[in-house]
């Protein structure tokens, strides 16, 4: 990890988050909505969806009265110091949490779905190895890696879903609101949970080399979105609501179904991919950002403190807990609390935000 500041432009920027979030967006949220929701599902995410665009916008209009400066160093400057702390240490935990069930929720969807007989230690020791590197050799290699892979992983998304076309059927979607929107409400709180996350873009917006337009904000939300809205219809089109919902990992189940002609098939493995490519951005990220707003003041405290977090991830993974009894912890005790977290901080520092004196030109903390 590069003591040395490192900045990235926009695009960059998109594609680690793109990655990142998309994994908890695309995958991790899905089961979980498909039980709130049901046949509605879809409809929660665009519902929730609205909110998000308008959320983003806020961030935006947020990052810009902050003048892109480092978040918490402008947060203590309109507050004091130790408001800043207290406001930053909840967000540091749920990073801290976001890597640790993303290793342990990747090390048991491999394991139950391609290497039962492999070791859990190997799986999971091979995963937080890359995490490593990654998070030491700083925001530029996470940049460059996420580069290389969300083009890769968005045609992988393409695929599944043009040769899955004949598989779906789009009468599954209907009615809407057979059971009245209590089913709908009920999921907003896992497609918040999911799109809330678009807040950690404060505590690395120091890190851009440009300004922040809206239209690229505004771009960004209707794509995160779509890769909400996708797999859960697709789930809901292909298998019907309720095999959909009894599925761990509906947008994986859904390459199973391809076949190409008569002679190709089982093409699964791609899933495989795409998976690894968001955890090990997402991981990565998580570990990278928590170091970074702590406040240590030599670069090799930072890579001392990142190796020590990745060595506790190793060992929370290999604590046996069944699937179930995991999905149920995330289902309801996670995803509520981890919302809640975020928003209430979120809403926090909006309000701080609304009453702090714009940046001048030139100014800086």
């Amino acid at each position: 990890m590069s003591g040395a500041p490192t900045k990235i432009n926009i695009l960059q920027l998109f594609m680690i988050f793109a990655l990142m979030n998309g994994l908890v967006d695309h995958v991790i949220i899905n089961p979980m909505l498909l039980d709130a929701s049901g046949r509605d599902a879809w409809v929660t995410v665009l519902l929730t969806g609205v909110l998000f665009v308008v959320w983003c916008l806020l961030i935006t209009w947020m990052m810009r009265k902050s003048g892109q400066l480092k978040w918490h160093d402008w947060i203590a400057k309109q507050t004091h110091p130790i408001v800043s702390w207290i406001l930053l240490l909840p967000v540091g935990v749920m990073l801290y949490l976001i890597g640790a069930t993303t290793v342990i929720h990747t090390a048991k969807w491999n394991t139950a779905n391609y290497l039962p007989e492999t070791s859990g230690l190997v799986i999971v020791l091979s995963l937080i190895l890359i995490c490593l590197v990654l998070a030491l050799w700083g925001m530029s290699t996470i940049a460059i890696t996420a580069g290389m892979l969300l083009p890769v992983v968005t045609l992988l998304g393409v695929f599944v879903s043009v040769f899955n076309a004949t598989e779906k059927d789009h009468r599954l979607l209907k009615p809407v609101l057979e059971n009245g929107w209590t089913p709908v409400t009920d999921g907003m709180l896992y497609a918040a949970g999911g799109y809330v996350e678009i807040i950690l873009l404060l505590l690395f917006q120091h890190r851009l080399a440009r300004k922040v337009k809206v239209w690229q904000i505004f771009l960004y939300s209707l794509f995160t979105v779509l890769i909400m809205v996708g797999p859960i219809s697709g789930a809901i089109m292909e298998f019907g609501p309720t095999e959909a919902a009894n599925q761990m990992t509906s947008p994986y189940e859904q390459w199973r179904l391809i076949k190409i002609g008569q002679y190709i098939e089982h093409v699964d493995f791609f899933s495989i991919f795409q998976w690894l490519s968001g955890a090990c951005i997402r991981v990565s990220l998580a570990v990278y950002l928590l170091v970074d707003i702590a406040p240590f003041k030599r670069n090799s405290h930072r890579q001392w403190a990142i190796a020590s977090i990745m060595l506790s991830y190793l060992a929370i993974a290999l604590y046996p807990i069944n699937d179930y009894s995991f999905y149920e912890w995330m289902y309801r005790i996670y995803m509520p609390i981890s919302f809640g977290i975020l928003f209430t901080v979120s809403i926090i520092w909006m309000g701080i935000t609304l009453f702090a004196k714009p940046m001048r030109k030139g100014e800086s903390s």
